[in-house]
């Protein structure tokens, strides 16, 4: 649709312009698939952190508070096209894989490096899918094998092999199963109540509901993590 590839363009672009520190927009899609399969929501103020190195004694990758919440604005109306695509036409969906200028062979390693940042959010909420059994603790060994090859430079070639021919395809596959089990509602071990869920920054004390939000969205902690 010209409407949504407009709006991909200017994620696109909005991205490029920041420096090294944020993801690109195929490493961004990666990392949305992995948010909405995970066993429980992550907050937007933890995540986004998370996908812009905020709050880590770096220096912003955003210019100013403005500009923060720009890019915020398009990365959540992006989250909520692929959310609306796996919950009302899953077989549309299609991970953003780049491609090699060269061959124009599909390069799933950025995808996939953008999915690990997300697991590593919750990676033992993530990894408890594997007790669930079936298709679903296949999905979970197909995307945790990719993940170790893709992040890993010294890999035995024979993980390679174990991968299958269809590395993509199998990664689209196993996403849409493990998002079909978390929209079933069906129990993942050991899941928690959301009250009983540890708070992420309950290290920082009391936090005023108009002060700036720990999390480095650059919002006010009511408007932020304080509104989950």
């Amino acid at each position: 649709m010209p409407e949504e590839t407009s709006h991909h363009d200017e994620l696109d672009q909005a991205l490029l312009a920041l420096d090294e520190g944020a993801m690109v927009l195929e490493e961004l899609d990666g990392f949305i698939a992995g948010l909405l399969i995970l066993p429980e929501p992550v907050p937007p103020g933890e995540w986004f952190a998370a996908a812009f190195g905020l709050g880590k004694r770096r220096r912003s990758v955003f210019a100013s508070i403005g500009h923060a919440n720009a890019v915020l604005d398009l990365v959540m109306a992006y989250y909520d096209e692929i959310a609306r695509t796996l919950t009302r036409d899953p077989e549309l969906y299609q991970p953003l894989y780049p491609l090699d200028p060269v061959n124009g062979d599909v390069i799933w390693e950025l995808w996939i490096e953008g999915f690990a940042a997300a697991v590593d959010l919750r990676r033992e909420r993530f990894e408890a899918y594997r007790q669930v059994g079936g298709d679903v603790a296949a999905a979970v060994a197909i995307l945790m094998q990719a993940i170790d090859v893709a992040l890993e430079e010294n890999v035995e070639s024979v993980e390679r092999a174990n991968l299958g021919r269809d590395v993509p395809a199998d990664i689209r596959d196993a996403v849409l199963a493990l998002y079909r089990y978390r929209q079933s509602g069906a129990p993942v071990p050991g899941s928690l109540d959301f009250a009983e869920q540890p708070n992420p920054f309950a290290s920082f004390g009391k936090i005023g509901r108009n002060a700036p939000c720990p999390c480095g969205s650059g919002q006010k902690y009511k408007r932020c993590c304080g509104a989950n």
